[in-house]
């Protein structure tokens, strides 16, 4: 997978809070190549639009030459349909014999989901993960896990802010991280590409579909950081009101459809991996 400038600006740094009813939405901002000017700021609208309720990331480990995948990705899309605004869909293409592109499929497969991919052990395939929290689990199970998560208070709230040039295509993004509960332990945020309806072949129970639309496809991360970056690298205890901003600024690559194009986010415990929130957003 080809990124053409990559600007990665690191990010965030806790704010100390006076108190909690008195919160500011911005944060100082360490960042060697993207100015703190650079940051795209949260409107009303952002925080009025926020439910306080947890939004699940299902991540769909599939591939082009499975012939159940295409019912699981179906399941996949009415749940999110289903959970609207609440459910956040990876689907994933590690590197195995059901992703190989030979015989003119489309290539997904990615060096960040074979590395989850290999992490969780997974080797057949539909197969999926709710959060990163009960195991693996195959694409039956997915209605009962997320129903069991959903309407959960989330303990951290997560924005993302874009700003895309068409003529450049340039991607500036803002990722803002606010913790609306104290918590104990290290936190990473994961930041992913994900582009969606893509036409192509892919093999079904019924032969080979030349006319597939694939959804939700993870195009890697976008700071080529697997597993996320730390937040709070400065104390383990994250104090309730704490804000991070995240900035970074990259150009889209050609062979992605900018109109079909979004970023993931999603902000996980360090130990554990389990998902604490998730949220996408549209670049256009």
């Amino acid at each position: 997978m080809k990124r053409t400038t990559l600007l990665f600006a690191s990010l965030a740094i806790i704010l100390a809070m006076a108190s909690c009813d008195k919160l500011k939405e911005d944060a100082y901002i360490i960042e060697p190549t993207v100015a703190q000017s650079d940051t795209i700021a949260l409107e009303a609208a952002d925080t009025l639009n926020f439910d306080g309720k947890v939004v699940i990331l299902l991540e769909d480990y599939t591939g082009v030459k499975c012939n159940n995948c295409p019912e699981a990705g179906a399941l996949a899309l009415q749940l999110q349909e289903q959970y609207e605004g609440h459910l956040v869909i990876l689907g994933v293409h590690p590197k195995s014999a059901l992703q190989n592109p030979a015989g003119g499929f489309p290539d997904f497969r990615t060096d960040d989901g074979h590395e989850w991919n290999n992490y969780y052990n997974i080797s057949a395939y539909p197969n999926g993960l709710v959060n990163r929290s009960d195991g693996v689990q195959g694409f039956t199970m997915w209605q009962e896990s997320v129903s069991g998560i959903i309407g959960e208070d989330t303990p951290v709230r997560l924005i993302i802010k874009s700003g895309y040039d068409d003529d450049t295509r340039e991607l500036r993004l803002s990722i803002h991280t606010k913790f609306l509960q104290e918590w104990d332990g290290d936190v990473t945020l994961t930041v992913c590409m994900m582009e969606d309806n893509i036409l192509g072949k892919q093999v079904t129970p019924t032969g080979v579909d030349t006319a597939y639309m694939h959804r939700h496809v993870f195009r890697g991360t976008a700071d080529g950081m697997t597993w996320g970056q730390q937040l709070n690298t400065t104390d383990t205890n994250i104090s309730a009101g704490s804000n991070f901003i995240s900035n970074m600024k990259f150009t889209v690559d050609e062979a992605y459809n900018a109109d079909e194009f979004y970023i993931v986010a999603f902000i996980s415990d360090f130990n554990t991996k389990r998902v604490l929130m998730a949220a996408e957003k549209k670049i256009k």
